[in-house]
């Protein structure tokens, strides 16, 4: 906290007023910043694989950034601090899963893909492999293996008639 109030010409007492410690700041800076860089809108190309891929290709971009690091750092966080842990999956999780889940009643509304509930752990297959990666290989996925996911893994279980 002393360098963050140092390089924004503050005092510590005023980053504590609005954190209460650095992880909560980080976290901070990692939503607002992928809000502020992400599309306010989930992408609606008018294809259920264009618009899975364009949504990972755009998260992918902003972890290849700095904020790959500040994800990796969060996460290891989290595993000690559980209001953290839960912080981190409301603000940032779900709204991933939300995205997920319009790009697929998109698809549904077009006809791609049977109208049925879908399980929630496909919807968080792209997102979650891709933090897998990067978490383990240090590296967000390629275009390739982004492609692979979509087409090998989560196109199939989508299309997939549901079981009872």
């Amino acid at each position: 906290m002393d360098r963050i109030a140092r390089r924004a010409s503050t005092g510590k007492s005023a980053l504590y007023r609005r954190w209460p410690n650095v992880r909560a700041l980080a976290l901070d800076v990692f939503v607002t910043t992928l809000e502020e860089s992400l599309p306010a809108d989930p992408p609606d190309t008018g294809s259920l694989r264009e618009d899975l891929l364009v949504g990972l290709r755009i998260f992918i971009q902003q972890l290849n950034g700095s904020l790959g690091l500040v994800v990796r750092e969060l996460i290891s966080e989290s595993l000690h601090d559980p209001a953290l842990a839960q912080e981190f999956q409301s603000r940032f999780g779900q709204g991933k899963e939300r995205e997920t889940i319009v790009v697929v009643q998109q698809a549904m509304a077009r006809g791609e893909i049977p109208v049925q509930s879908i399980d929630p752990y496909v919807l968080q297959l792209p997102a979650a492999i891709t933090i897998h990666q990067l978490l383990l290989g240090g590296r967000a996925p390629t275009e390739d293996e982004i492609a692979h996911v979509i087409d090998a893994i989560v196109l199939p279980l989508l299309k997939a008639p549901a079981h009872a």
